[in-house]
């Protein structure tokens, strides 16, 4: 996954989500902070990104939104081979 893709899931769980506050968990957060090219290969070779809201409850309502609009096996990971996992904080 690179930059751009990063971003694209993060617009797309805030739209499914309506909430503009995520954090990224994991290995892709280091998107965050570095370009994809002064990351070795292996950094960005990841297809899915972690991703969480401060006030999702302990329903998870806002992760299996994410999950279910652009989550594995979603539109998005068929077209695009990226897609995002619902996670608690």
């Amino acid at each position: 996954m690179n930059r751009q893709q990063l971003a694209r899931l993060l617009r797309a769980a805030c739209d499914v989500t309506k909430d503009p506050e995520v954090l990224v968990m994991g290995s892709q957060a280091v998107l965050g902070t570095w370009d994809e090219d002064e990351l070795p290969p292996e950094a960005t070779a990841s297809m899915e990104v972690d991703i969480a809201f401060l006030d999702d409850g302990p329903d998870r309502k806002k992760a299996d939104m994410v999950e279910g609009a652009i989550g594995e096996l979603s539109q998005m990971h068929a077209a695009e081979g990226i897609y995002a996992e619902g996670i608690s904080v």
